[in-house]
């Protein structure tokens, strides 16, 4: 057997065909360049020691790990590391999107061209770049956690293809909309999004409630820390009028179902197809339910409710955040006009 030994790369022959043999982890690899010609075998040893300088050289059992165990670790990782409101919505984007594309790849061969395909198929079924974003980054975490492993189970972490967001949206709803929505909306869908217009409570919060987090007499919902995306207690009131009806309704047909929102007695999970169908039918076919909380911290502006307040039952942090819920909409803009006109009218007017 004929050996030539180059740097941190041997090259051996076995019979007529040259190997190259390197270290990984500590753990000798041998492989063949499937050629009689020494060059060949010397071009294969530069092109291992090259990924090895790079940190791209994983072992063999690195190279068989798919992204779906990638998946099932951080899932497992979730169940006692994160909020439990995070750890269900990362279940949840993996179970219906991440995994069936995916979850079948060798991580060692993903390729930001692969991400990027993902980015295009969800973009084709009306998904956001904010969301693609966002469940992409599920996945990058993944891959990060498994890059940590001792020994690591990921080499190396392609380039995520992660796309600029613009601002915030512009979109609320008017008094006529509201109504219009509400209407056209079916019975079990009206206590869930009357709630989040008067409250702007995240949708994830509001499906989390259970009854005994009302407090009729007093007039609160609690929010557990545990289901808010900020981790901390809160409060939010219940309102006279359409928020106080609809939720006595849907406590009357509860059925013994745990969960304030509802459907004939089964919590309400996923409703997209009903909310679209909808806001087509009222004339506001683009509105997002997280709309509601733009137009909630709008409209509780209007009220003269303090910004301290407004943050406090809608769950905004900082006052940069919240600020960019404060939309000024048009009839704002009449409203500064007329009293700016009031103004100029007083000042011109004679005073002998």
């Amino acid at each position: 057997m004929g050996k030539a030994t180059y740097g941190t790369g041997t090259l051996f022959k076995r019979g007529r065909i040259w190997y190259v043999s390197y270290y990984v982890n500590g753990r000798q690899v041998q492989r063949s360049s499937r050629s009689t010609n020494l060059q060949d075998a010397k071009r294969l040893r530069d092109q291992i020691l090259g990924k090895k300088a790079r940190g791209e050289m994983g072992d063999a059992a690195a190279e068989k790990i798919t992204c779906g165990q990638l998946l099932d670790d951080l899932l497992e990782y979730g169940k006692s590391n994160i909020k439990p409101s995070t750890a269900r919505m990362w279940e949840w984007v993996i179970k219906a999107n991440i995994r069936p594309f995916f979850g079948h790849l060798k991580a060692a061969t993903l390729t930001t061209d692969k991400l990027t395909g993902y980015r295009r198929k969800r973009l084709a079924e009306g998904r956001s770049e904010a969301t693609c974003n966002r469940e992409l980054s599920i996945l990058r975490t993944a891959l990060s956690r498994g890059r940590k492993c001792t020994p690591p189970k990921v080499a190396a972490i392609p380039h995520f293809p992660m796309v600029a967001e613009t601002n915030a949206r512009q979109g609320f709803l008017t008094d006529e909309q509201y109504e219009k929505l509400r209407d056209a909306l079916p019975d079990y869908l009206k206590p869930l999004f009357v709630t989040g217009y008067f409250t702007g409570v995240r949708l994830g919060e509001l499906l989390a409630l259970r009854w005994n987090q009302v407090d009729w007499e007093q007039g609160f919902i609690t929010l557990n820390a545990e289901d808010t995306k900020s981790g901390y207690t809160r409060a939010v009131p219940i309102l006279d009028g359409d928020m106080s009806s609809w939720l006595s309704w849907a406590r009357d047909g509860a059925d013994g179902c745990r969960h304030v929102f509802h459907n004939g007695g089964e919590r309400i999970k996923e409703f997209r197809t009903a909310w679209r169908t909808a806001c087509k039918s009222a004339g506001i076919p683009d509105l997002k339910f997280h709309d509601l909380r733009r137009t909630a911290v709008r409209n509780m502006r209007r009220a003269g409710v303090a910004q301290v307040v407004r943050m406090r039952i809608t769950g905004h942090r900082t006052d940069s955040m919240e600020r960019r819920y404060n939309i000024v909409d048009i009839e704002d803009i009449k409203s500064a006009k007329e009293l700016m006109e009031r103004m100029v009218v007083h000042a011109d007017e004679p005073t002998g």
